[in-house]
């Protein structure tokens, strides 16, 4: 098999293998939930998942691989950014927010309809949510799904790629990755949404190949999440009106 399609395959079967461990611990202590008696509400089902999905598996997929293959920690870039980092995360954040602007417009201009994000809508749903997934955002969901995808499906496609292609199929990766939390009435508007989620996965790329440092994407992936869950939040609670698809578009870029 030719090298690259290996890698390919690899990064691909990463992300599968996240996506299949994450799956199993919901499903399976779900069940032993009810067998205990216990009520899921949707703050414990949101707690669960964060902590059993981006806590457990996707870290603990990534740190298996990691250990497989002898790469040390260290090898990934994990450090505290400096001064020039930490400029790079707010540019990031500037750059992901200008594309939301944008994507919302369009969506509203053409009235295309995208896909919504299980977590986000329940978020909309239960408001209180938002307290848990707000932390969730920068212990959880940045840590989680930026080492499984950037530290270590990013790597493994740029030992057979160079920089653009090698960013651009990961974050193809990651992007498709999340077509299991979607809700969609047709297969278009779930295309619609992962094409809306490469713009925020290729600058998520793009900064760990330019800085070497994982924690600067954590950052931005953090942060970026947590501001959507706060707009969620103040649509939901009545604080801001929702108008047009503005919301579908945050939703639908909500990585």
């Amino acid at each position: 098999m030719d090298s690259r399609l290996r890698a390919i395959g690899v990064g691909i079967g990463l992300g599968v293998a996240g996506i299949g461990a994450a799956l199993v611990l919901v499903l399976f202590s779900g069940l032993l939930l009810n067998l205990a008696g216990v009520t899921i509400t949707p703050v414990l089902s949101i707690v669960l998942s964060l902590l059993l999905t981006q806590g457990v598996a996707f870290l603990g997929v990534g740190a298996l691989y990691l250990r497989q293959r002898e790469i040390p920690v260290r090898a990934i870039g994990i450090r505290l950014p400096s001064i020039k980092e930490f400029g790079v995360v707010i540019g990031a954040l500037v750059l992901s927010f200008v594309y939301l602007i944008a994507v919302s417009q369009l969506l509203t201009a053409t009235g295309t309809e995208a896909a919504e994000n299980q977590v986000a809508d329940l978020a909309m749903a239960n408001p209180e949510i938002v307290l848990y997934l707000l932390p969730g955002a920068y212990l959880l969901i940045g840590p989680g799904e930026e080492l499984l995808f950037r530290g270590v499906v990013q790597n493994r496609i740029r030992e057979e790629f160079t920089a653009v292609p090698g960013v651009i199929v990961a974050s193809a990766i990651f992007a498709a990755i999340h077509v299991g939390s979607l809700v969609a009435s047709n297969p278009s508007a779930m295309l619609v949404t992962i094409g809306v989620l490469m713009g925020p996965s290729l600058i998520l790329g793009a900064i760990y190949e330019y800085t070497r440092n994982l924690v600067v994407p954590i950052l931005v992936h953090g942060t970026y999440n947590a501001i959507i869950f706060l707009s969620l939040y103040l649509v939901a609670t009545g604080a801001v009106e929702q108008t047009g698809n503005a919301a579908a578009a945050v939703v639908a870029a909500l990585p």
